[in-house]
This record gives structure tokens, C-alpha cells and sequence, in this order.
């Protein structure tokens, strides 16, 4: 059994669209974390997985976190719009690496395994009136980086290295590759 630890409905979506067979459950924190934003991803992944409520059988819990980093910063999810427009007009015009943690715990206590797949996604110059639009969808709530590429941000983001599903906030291919690797490994 995969247990996801996530509330995040497009990570369900990606899940349940590649067939995989898994179970939401709640997340531990979101911790603030410390240090780059590379490193930050994989602390909150790891706490989501850690601090899971798991009520079911063996399997393995799935903590996901994705960030976006540009200039060495973190471009959070916007507490609101006017953030949000301040995280695109400094994405505009510029590239940035989205870096999502996976952090695969064993259920009930046992070993982590971690892993971070990092996407660089272009933006293209964007206008104030442009920038006003997409924020006045909502699509950019509850976004890193106040965007989300599988909704109108595919009009001016897009993928140079790496994959969708990475932006979007899990790699299915790294999952399957972990899952194969602890295959029969649980505790």
C-alpha cells in the first residue's frame, strides 16, 4: 500500500492517472526548514512523511514537497495576490529550477529514502496586464512560485530541462524507480 501524505490535489490526480493504487492520508507539518531551497524541499518532504497519520496496513508513506527557486530564493506558495504578482514579475523574463523532494518512509517504522528531481522552466517577458489576468483565475493559490504550469502559466512558462510532472509537484518516473527499489523492503 502507498500511503500519500499530501493534500495536494494534483499530486492525487498524477497518482491516480498513472494507475498507481494509494491511499491519501494527512501530512505531518510543513516545517519553515532552513538553508537553501534545495534543502528545504527535502525537509518538508521528509517531516509530511514522518508525521503522517497512517491508520492501515504495511506499506510505504509518500511525503512530496516542491519549491521553486529563483536567484538562490525561494518562491513560496502567496499568502495573496499582491505577492503573487511580486513572485512573477521576477519570474518574468528569467528561468528557474523547480526542485521536488520525495521522501518514501516504510510503514510502520522504517527506513527513508530520499530523492529530489530539479526542472528549469522559462518565463517568458510579461506584462502588467498579462500578469493581472492570470492572477485574477485564483490558479496561482496555493502555488510555489504563484504559478501552476498545467493551468494558463502554460501560456508563458515553459519546460527547458527536466519534466512536467516534476513541475507539477511528482515525479512518477522517480516514483516508480523508488517504489522498485524497496520492493519488499518494508519493515
Amino acid at each position: 500500500m502507498l500511503y500519500l501524505a499530501s493534500t495536494s490535489p494534483r499530486r492525487s490526480q498524477l497518482l491516480g492517472s498513472a494507475g498507481v493504487d494509494y491511499r491519501p492520508v494527512e501530512p505531518g507539518p510543513e516545517v519553515a526548514g532552513d538553508g537553501p531551497p534545495v534543502d528545504l524541499a527535502q525537509q518538508r518532504a521528509a517531516s509530511k512523511a514522518r508525521g503522517a497519520r497512517v491508520d492501515g496496513p504495511d506499506g510505504w508513506v509518500l511525503g512530496v514537497d516542491t519549491v521553486v527557486e529563483h536567484a538562490g530564493d525561494e518562491l513560496g506558495k502567496p499568502r495573496d495576490r499582491d505577492q503573487a504578482r511580486r513572485h512573477l514579475r521576477r519570474l518574468a523574463g528569467a528561468d528557474h529550477v523547480v526542485h521536488t523532494a520525495l521522501c518514501l518512509i516504510g510503514h510502520p517504522g522504517g527506513v527513508e529514502h530520499h530523492e529530489v528531481v530539479h526542472a528549469r522552466v522559462r518565463c517568458r517577458e510579461l506584462a502588467d496586464e498579462e500578469i493581472e489576468r492570470y492572477l485574477a483565475t485564483d490558479a496561482w493559490r496555493g502555488k510555489a512560485g504563484a504559478y501552476g504550469i498545467q493551468d494558463e502559466a502554460c501560456d508563458f512558462m515553459e519546460i527547458v530541462e527536466g519534466d512536467l510532472d516534476t513541475v507539477i509537484g511528482l515525479p512518477l518516473a522517480t516514483l516508480a524507480r523508488l517504489r522498485a527499489g524497496v520492493d519488499g523492503a518494508l519493515p
